[in-house]
């Protein structure tokens, strides 16, 4: 992955409707809250 500059870290197959985004950015869908809180939560 790094050799060709296309490194996701590890997310895996991401959805082609959600942007890449980093875990402590605001989250994509509006809600104003951190991606990793919203979304991006594990569960």
């Amino acid at each position: 992955e790094r050799a060709n500059g296309t490194n996701t870290g590890g997310a895996g197959a991401a959805s082609s409707s959600v942007p890449a985004v980093g875990r402590n950015q605001p989250c994509p869908c509006g809600s104003g809250k951190k991606y990793k809180f919203c979304h991006g939560a594990v569960r």
